[in-house]
């Protein structure tokens, strides 16, 4: 027995030598091109306190040795799997800021080494803010009902369900939960929808949850698309009837279209909503406020029946590609509830295009939209890419390097104004992932990247799209069983007033 136990221990000191620290090759064949990694983060820019960026050596080999250095930092990792640890990493980035990582991969077959190109990780000073949110859906129809409202660490990997939409099911009734949305990024004033059973609004009012019932007689729907002025106590919503068509030979696959829609004012105090507009030949949509709070910015669509024997509906699905979106403001006096007259910020439909989903920087510098062929749901456009608009000047372009040839949506702003968040078909064309980017001060955008996972067979094996990612300072607080209390109680009736006080 103490002979076996003399080779066990000899063993295992084997196995410690030979999992020793990886070193880099002694020598090496240069190659002169980067290494096929997936995620792409080649030449990518990052915040200076993104969780680590972890990738697979797409490279046939037998050994792999990666190696990160930053000044005299270093992390030398030894697998086709590069995981850097977090601690190091984080130190890494500090010492980096406004400089960059240096990548080399080296990779052997039968004992011959190559060392690939070299590709930087840029690191910017800017930092990101740390919490995101999203709603994770799958990818059928048929099942919708096993979604979540979740919210991610962007400093680590952590990930928490704010609410499990099974929570507020039964075997014969489903629902649905959609737009989240939150007030200066904090969540003390935040909501999300809930349709079907149990329908209503989840609304939190200074710490304080509710649930609303929207509906009034004198407006289209409940509130759908939210937005909160970032100084006063007021929040802008489209109102929307909205349909779907479905294609059998279009990439696009979807259409998601309104046979009308409008925008309210909903008032949290005196918990009533108002008109904004309500022309029926006018498809108004995504609303949001100005950083000062007193101008709201909307998409509009002028659509009219041609043929008089065709509901609206069967004329939206006929001539669906004519549906073109404007982005409108109107100037709003906090005071009176005044809104002033309408001001075309960009008249896409002039150029045949259809721009949608307004969103303004928070330095109030540039408007981003998304800009399509038509409609407005732009989620499923192949062809929808993100666009910049400077307020100051008039000028707009495409962000080039951060779009790709397939759908760019649902962006959102860091409250610094540096980052971008949005979602992409760009990995498969099917699910929708989460990509970053930075926009310098000059509105010129960086190479973007995919949400960094702890490993990166994350997203091949994961079958749920990510929709509406919102920035966030500080997480949400309460449980999911907490707002499902709220969510299966009674509802608060919201009363409609034409002066919106």
């Amino acid at each position: 027995m103490k002979k076996l136990c003399n080779i066990i221990i000899m063993a295992a000191a084997l196995v410690a030598l030979s999992c020793g620290r990886p070193t880099v090759p002694a020598a090496s064949e240069a190659v002169a091109d980067h290494p096929a990694i997936y995620p792409d983060y080649v030449d990518v820019t990052i915040p200076c306190n993104i969780a680590p960026l972890t990738f697979e050596i797409k490279e046939k080999g037998d050994e792999y040795v990666t190696r990160l250095t930053a000044g005299a930092d270093e992390i030398i990792l030894g697998s086709s799997n590069v995981c850097p640890p977090t601690d190091e990493w984080h130190a890494m980035l500090a010492s980096a800021k406004e400089g960059s990582v240096k990548v080399e991969v080296f990779v052997s077959n039968n004992g011959r080494w190559k060392a690939y190109k070299p590709f930087a990780y840029n690191v910017s000073s800017d930092t990101i803010d740390p919490y995101i949110s999203y709603r994770l859906i799958p990818p059928s129809y048929v099942c919708y009902e096993a979604l979540t409202i979740s919210q991610r660490n962007l400093t680590n990997y952590d990930e928490k369900v704010i609410y499990n939409n099974m929570l507020g099911q039964t075997e014969s009734e489903g629902s649905c939960i959609n737009c989240h949305a939150y007030k200066n990024y904090r969540t003390d004033n935040m909501q999300f929808h809930v349709r079907q059973r149990n329908g209503g609004t989840f609304f939190v009012h200074n710490g304080e949850p509710r649930k609303l019932n929207m509906t009034t007689d004198s407006t289209l729907s409940a509130g759908v698309y939210p937005a909160f002025n970032p100084v006063y106590d007021v929040v802008a919503y489209s109102v929307n009837k909205t349909g779907q068509i479905f294609h059998t030979r279009n990439s696009n696959k979807v259409e998601v279209q309104d046979v009308a829609s409008d925008v309210i004012i909903y008032n949290p105090v005196s918990n009533t909503v108002t008109n904004v507009s309500n022309n029926p030949n006018d498809l108004e949509v995504f609303p949001w406020w100005s950083p000062d709070g007193r101008t709201l910015y909307y998409g509009s669509a002028h659509f009219e029946v041609i043929d008089t024997a065709n509901s609206v509906m069967k004329e939206e699905i006929i001539r669906y590609r004519d549906i073109k979106y404007d982005i409108l403001r109107r100037s709003w006096n906090p005071d009176t509830y005044e809104f002033g007259p309408v001001d075309t910020v960009f008249a896409a439909s002039r150029l045949g295009k259809s721009a949608t989903f307004p969103r303004i920087s928070p330095d109030g510098r540039y408007l981003l939209f998304a800009l399509g062929e038509y409609g407005c749901f732009h989620v499923w456009h192949k062809d929808a890419d993100l666009h910049l608009l400077d307020l100051a000047t008039g000028s707009d372009w495409a962000l080039t390097e951060a779009n790709s040839q397939w759908a760019e949506s649902y962006h959102s702003w860091s409250s610094n104004s540096r980052w971008i968040l949005f979602s992409s078909r760009r990995e498969d064309t099917n699910y929708t992932r989460l990509f970053i980017a930075h926009v310098d001060a000059d509105g010129k955008a960086s190479k973007a990247f995919v949400l960094p996972q702890s490993s990166p067979d994350f997203y091949p094996m994961f079958d749920r799209s990510y929709n509406v990612p919102e920035f966030m300072v500080e997480p949400v607080n309460f449980t999911p069983q907490e707002i499902a209390r709220i969510v299966r109680g009674e509802a608060v009736k919201v009363e409609y007033s034409s002066t919106g006080k």
